[in-house]
């Protein structure tokens, strides 16, 4: 049987045209996204701290986990684009150079914040160190029933800082 690319298009079977990835984003994006992230990471570990149910927790913990990855990420873009916007930046691209951009700026942090930024590393450890996995999931359990509050204050020190600096329409190139 021949294959006629006639029948594809009558059934609407049409291959999907190939995408390019997409590095240029505007600032509001990113911090939509940022504020995606926080809320879910927050709601997640309070649903932990409440649920007994084994499944409902694991649930949570995967969550969070996936969650705070991309809450680091779009964290350290966002923070390499302010320095290069303000002349400041040095060439580092680290979650330590960026996690230490963010405190120079000197924001009204929570105890909270300031927990939840020392514990950011995990993020680090987690994707990167799965032989030791138990503890850093230990760990991440800690900074769920502790400071995970602190990721909403985390994103709206950066979400006020772009509003004042007249940086929320402007586009970020994740390749320069």
């Amino acid at each position: 049987m021949k294959f006629n690319e006639d029948i594809l298009k009558e059934l609407g079977l049409e291959p999907n045209e190939k995408q390019e990835p997409v590095n240029v984003m505007r600032v509001s994006e990113m911090l939509d996204f940022m504020k995606q992230c926080a809320e879910r990471i927050e709601s997640k570990s309070r649903k932990y701290t409440t649920s007994r149910d084994v499944e409902i927790q694991t649930d949570c913990i995967d969550i969070v986990t996936a969650r705070l990855n991309d809450f680091t990420q779009v964290f350290k873009d966002l923070m390499i684009f302010i320095r290069r916007e303000e002349g400041t930046y040095k060439g580092g691209t680290s979650l330590r150079y960026c996690m230490a951009s963010f405190e120079t700026f000197n924001f009204n942090e929570t105890e909270e914040e300031k927990l939840f930024l020392r514990e950011l590393l995990l993020r680090n450890e987690i994707t990167h160190d799965y032989f030791n996995r138990e503890l850093h999931q230990q760990k991440l359990i800690w900074l769920m029933e502790n400071c995970s509050s602190g990721v909403v204050d985390v994103y709206k020190d950066i979400y006020t800082y772009c509003l004042k600096q007249e940086l929320l329409e402007k586009f970020t190139n994740r390749n320069i």
